[in-house]
């Protein structure tokens, strides 16, 4: 009699965790960290304490979503207490980098005025010496860059805090958010104590594809897991999807999901902005889970670092089938300008392509190639590409939430790659304060009128529309409009359909048609045969 082999149920999520926090760029890279700890959770946590009641009510308010609230019953208030004692603990080395950065940051823009800043060195409190250099820009404003590959060695990386929860999910609503809600422990859950780089990550996950025994998955989680009776609830006998490889004569584009889609070429799989859920045991939109996609994957794209489009929870899981790993370059003048590449590196990926501008990757008569990715989208300067994928002579323009600020960017981009046949984009006329995700990074002391107009907004349908018109378009699918309830989470609930951003969609789609264009808005799994 044959041995049961198991994977993980469908309805079993894998949340990668820093101590007890969902890990984003902003939870995992040393500086972002830093300042994210002592300037967003830890007061984040103790305002919570003040009142735990209005915390809790105001986190269920539909009308309050988005806003810094944190969505624990106010019966487990001690328990937050005690995560607040652990942090302050485990992490005081970082409060004390993120305090010292702040204090020297403003001291050296009120004393740096273009003299030579080699006497200013000694002024470097302990926390920043060896891993910043001071310099200027050309108009002599000072500024710390960071030295971050020291960092990712040495106490202010802390992968000992990393972790994997196993959880049963009932809904997609059931997560708790992931910027302002830590994850307690609940009945049914396994808190696996594990740094992100381990090896034995992959190996649990390479049961998605590989059924294994029940003791090969309890060898590989360890003292996590003490009785079968806490694992087997998490797993399945059930065989996982057999994948069927496309062979058909153009490209497929598999849309997923949000920003995620998968485009098939000649044996080449290409999967852009990787975000995938596990499906809810009390059911939902219907969507494509892990052992549904293909067993390899040559290329995973990341077009910026907002968690939805750079999901760590999905990176880790496909980890094990991912060629390369292919991400926009940072500069590194900013100290939220942290290093995709870096980040990956820490999280195991060892074949990580950091691309330029117009950079390339050959493909099977194709081609891959990062194009600019225009607009502040609520961040300042920070790493951000666009893709375009050659298919033969079809061409592919994933823009994310990329915007027409500037019409010589996408007539140059016409000009260097031919006309481009295919467009996805997004449609966001308002889009959450630049200040999101990041408000950690940022002076205290700053005039927040000037800002009312930076928002993490995309293309207007005008933008939209003239992206077409300049590439030489003749198919949009407009996508990344939050519109899964997987994604809610993350960006909240989907927008209704009276909402500003859904009636410029419905603009842009209109003017499209009117022009003789394809133009589709996407939500839940799709196929897609461009040029067919």
């Amino acid at each position: 009699m044959s041995e049961t082999l198991y994977r993980l149920a469908d309805p079993t999520c894998v949340a990668p965790l820093v101590q007890s926090w969902a890990a984003w760029w902003m939870t995992v890279a040393p500086i972002p960290a830093s300042l994210h700890v002592h300037k967003s959770q830890l007061p984040l946590l103790k305002g919570y304490l003040q009142n735990p009641d209005f915390h809790a009510r105001a986190a269920k308010d539909p009308a309050l979503s988005g806003g810094t609230f944190v969505g624990v019953a106010s019966e487990r208030a001690g328990e937050v207490k005690a995560l607040l004692q652990q942090m302050q603990e485990a992490q005081a080395d970082r409060v004390r980098l993120a305090e010292a950065l702040e204090e020297f940051q403003g001291w050296l823009v009120d004393e740096a005025k273009g003299q030579s800043l080699e006497p200013l060195y000694e002024k470097l409190p302990e926390p920043l010496r060896g891993m910043v250099e001071l310099s200027y820009d050309y108009i002599n404003r000072p500024f710390v860059r960071v030295m971050e590959g020291a960092l990712y060695r040495g106490n202010h990386h802390k992968p000992q805090l990393q972790s994997l929860r196993l959880l049963p999910l009932a809904s997609d609503a059931s997560r708790p958010h992931l910027f302002t809600t830590p994850y307690l422990m609940e009945p049914g859950q396994i808190d696996w104590a594990i740094p992100f780089a381990e090896e034995r990550i992959s190996r649990l996950f390479e049961t998605d594809l590989s059924p294994r025994p029940l003791g090969y998955l309890r060898d590989v989680l360890g003292p996590a897991v003490t009785r079968d009776e806490q694992l087997l609830p998490l797993l399945t006998d059930a065989p996982p999807a057999k994948y069927t490889p496309w062979e058909g004569p153009g490209p497929r584009v598999r849309y997923l999901g949000h920003a995620c889609a998968l485009v098939e070429w000649k044996g080449i799989t290409l999967l852009v902005d990787p975000v995938i859920s596990a499906r809810p045991s009390e059911g939902g939109m219907p969507r494509l889970t892990f052992h549904e996609l293909p067993p390899r994957i040559d290329y995973a794209l990341i077009t910026h670092s907002h968690p939805d489009h750079l999901a760590i929870d999905t990176l880790l899981r496909l980890r094990h089938r991912i060629g390369h790993l292919v991400v926009p370059r940072s500069n590194g003048f900013l100290v939220g300008d942290y290093s995709p590449k870096l980040l990956a590196r820490s999280m195991g990926f060892q074949n990580v392509l950091e691309l330029e501008s117009y950079e390339s990757v050959p493909l099977p008569d194709g081609e891959l190639i990062a194009v600019p990715f225009l607009g502040e989208h609520g961040d300042v300067g920070h790493a951000k590409s666009s893709y375009v994928v050659r298919t033969g002579k079809q061409q592919l323009l994933f823009a994310a939430d990329s915007m027409c600020v500037d019409d010589a960017v996408y007539r140059d981009m016409r000009q260097n790659l031919g006309p481009i046949q295919t467009v996805f984009m997004n449609t966001e006329t308002e889009g959450a304060p630049h200040t999101w995700t990041l408000e950690a990074l940022f002076p205290k002391k700053r005039d927040r009128k000037m800002e009312k107009n930076r928002r993490c907004r995309g293309s207007n349908a005008n933008e939209g529309l003239r992206i077409l018109e300049l590439v030489g378009a003749s198919r949009l699918y407009n996508y990344a409009m939050g519109l899964e309830p997987w994604l809610e989470h993350i960006i909240g609930p989907p927008s209704p359909p009276d909402a500003p951003r859904m009636k410029e969609s419905d603009r842009l789609l209109t003017e499209a048609r009117a022009r003789g264009l394809t133009a589709e808005r996407l939500m839940g799994p799709t196929d897609l045969l461009p040029g067919a």
